[in-house]
């Protein structure tokens, strides 16, 4: 075939590629590989293509095939190390990465942070996400992308001291490097209103340039840093002024659908569904779930406190096989079967096994597995599942004081945040009637003024000897992901209970919004 024609066969492939048309794009790109298998600009059109139209295994294929082909391609590799990291095949995503590293890639630091950053947020060895922090800065000691993920390492682990001095270097090294400075404001603690970081803080919120994300964060961290201070009204103007901006970038929230969704699980997981399933797992995994900013990092930090427990944070696994496997969830449920069942169960506990080789018992808390409950009580009949609750008026401002991720877009809202809290008592009221002996409450007010008999009752229930590392649990250096790293560290307190007092004039409306929602 003549050069001729393989270039309007590539410019036709192109055009239907930039008409949006990806799968038939792919198609003319799969006919030209076999015309020109040697050719590997085509395999990655072939990729971006499947990109596209959401096929991303096919993609990941394409990359493969080249590579089978001629592995002494460092970028394919690296974008091969991108996908399968999208995709969640994170092993597989750091042996591509250690390939790019072998046929010598251009800017091996980014590939060592990029691995980092799969170690610690995926495969939980923060071990080896530090390593490679380290070696990116000794490939280039000015990098402030590994230098700012190193801080946050640092802060994550509780030591504040490395956390605010590494945050600190960066905004010596760049003044304009905002995120760095909004770290150090969450990490600081405050006691002056003119601190000269928050100074710095009001400057840079200030700044027209600034890109809305950082913005935001610097709102929340001066938030954070006046109520530190004890200037509370202040404190409330700049945490409305981060959820107004932060309201910009999620989704509204849809009240009706969060209804919705509260009326389908009740309906799906009725007494009668529980009375026909059968059996599916003999394990005991202990679930720890809530509404955010209850209490369940403090909750789980007593449990790794005790010598037989493993803190396993929020893992994903259910929140992914629902997104994916399990949609339209709840729906699906009723044509999933004993086996299916059965393989999920395995799936999950081969997962934990996978990221925690070594551990007895693991926790899993992720606070928004009230939602799912009923499916995990489907899966393990015998499952211990801790509810953290406390003052509704604390929990709702805590909430509303923290940047929370796209998906709980309720969060910047106060009376949203009423409406979600209430849906989530609502839910949990159903299951309690339904296998109230599978549940067990803590509440933060009642752990932070007698600790010993909350940890004594929460231990017994999970069938565990009486620890007194329990009443230690700030001494542990372990990894802690969630805003509340910095409360774990600390001996118990009781300053948060009763916090919403501090905010009295602000919170008319958040009053109203839980009385209304709680009579509706």
């Amino acid at each position: 075939m003549t050069n001729t024609v393989i270039s309007r066969k590539f410019a036709a492939a192109q055009s239907l590629y930039q008409q949006g048309r990806f799968l038939e794009a792919a198609t003319g790109f799969e006919e030209m590989i076999a015309l020109a298998p040697d050719d590997y600009r085509l395999y990655e059109y072939l990729a971006n293509s499947y990109q596209q139209a959401d096929e991303g295994e096919k993609a990941i294929a394409c990359y493969q095939k080249l590579l089978g082909r001629a592995p002494h391609l460092a970028d394919s590799h690296y974008n091969l190390g991108i996908l399968l990291k999208q995709h969640h095949h994170y092993d597989a995503a750091i042996a591509a990465y250690g390939e790019a590293l072998k046929y010598n890639i251009s800017r091996p630091e980014e590939v060592h942070l990029n691995m980092a950053v799969i170690y610690t947020d995926h495969l939980r060895q923060e071990q080896k996400a530090r390593a490679a922090l380290e070696t990116a800065l000794k490939l280039k000691p000015d990098y402030i992308s590994a230098q700012f993920n190193l801080a946050n390492l640092y802060e994550q682990s509780g030591d504040k001291a490395a956390a605010e001095g590494l945050f600190r270097k960066i905004i010596d090294r760049d003044p304009f490097y905002y995120p760095a400075l909004a770290r150090l404001g969450e990490v600081r603690t405050f006691t002056d209103p003119d601190d000269p970081v928050i100074r710095r803080l009001k400057r840079g919120a200030r700044k027209s340039t600034i890109e809305l994300s950082t913005r935001i964060n610097l709102y929340f961290s001066l938030g954070k840093a006046l109520n530190d201070c004890g200037q509370y009204d202040e404190a409330f103007q700049y945490y409305n002024q981060a959820n107004y901006y932060n309201k910009q970038t999620v989704s509204p929230y849809d009240k009706l659908r969060q209804q919705q969704l509260t009326d389908d699980l009740i309906q799906q997981f009725s007494r009668e569904w529980f009375d026909r399933i059968e059996p599916v797992s003999t394990a005991r995994p202990i679930f720890i779930c809530g509404m955010f900013r209850s209490g369940s990092t403090l909750t789980e930090q007593i449990f790794a406190s005790h010598p037989l427990v493993t803190a396993g944070g929020e893992v994903d696994f259910f929140v992914r096989q629902i997104e994916q496997q399990l949609a339209p969830y709840p729906a699906s449920l009723a044509a999933l079967d004993h086996a299916k069942l059965g393989n999920l169960a395995r799936d999950y506990l081969d997962h934990l096994k996978k990221l925690f080789p070594a551990a007895g018992y693991i926790t899993d808390k992720r606070p928004d597995n009230f939602l799912h409950l009923g499916l995990l009580k489907s899966l393990f009949p015998n499952a211990r599942m801790i509810y953290t609750s406390r003052n509704a008026l604390d929990n709702c401002l805590s909430v509303y004081f923290l940047r929370l991720g796209n998906g709980m877009n309720y969060a910047t809202d106060l009376e949203n945040i009423a409406h979600y809290y209430n849906q989530c008592h609502r839910l949990m009221s159903h299951w309690k009637a339904l296998f109230g002996h599978n549940i067990h409450e803590v509440n933060y007010d009642d752990l932070v003024r007698e600790p010993e008999p909350v940890i004594a009752a929460l231990l017994n229930f999970c069938d565990l000897d009486w620890s007194d590392d329990c009443l230690q649990f700030h001494r542990l250096d372990n990894i802690v992901k969630t805003a509340s790293v910095w409360q774990v560290r600390e001996p118990l307190y009781q300053k948060s209970s009763g916090r919403w007092r501090n905010f009295g004039p602000h919170i008319g409306p958040l009053q109203q919004a839980l009385l209304k929602t709680q009579q509706a």
